[in-house]
């Protein structure tokens, strides 16, 4: 599993940016609706062939993070 901090706080712009990186720079992703916490906490899931990219705005933990089946560090190192 990889794991990337985003941002230290939970935000929107940041999430959403997060979200268009992924989707324009892995081809072939299947996207999931989005999950909606009643915190308002947030979760995008990708599927890329049989792998996760998962991407949180948790207001809960209080970050932008992604938590992947795929290596991402191409796009986020």
């Amino acid at each position: 599993m990889f794991k990337y901090n985003i941002h230290k706080e939970a935000d929107n712009e940041k999430f959403k940016y997060t979200c268009r990186k992924i989707e324009n720079g892995i081809k072939d992703l299947n996207i999931e609706n989005l999950l909606i916490d009643v915190d308002g906490s947030v979760i995008q899931i990708y599927n890329s062939g049989n792998n996760k990219i998962k991407v949180y705005n948790d207001y809960e933990v209080d970050a932008v993070y992604v938590d992947s089946e795929v290596n991402l560090d191409k796009l986020f190192l």
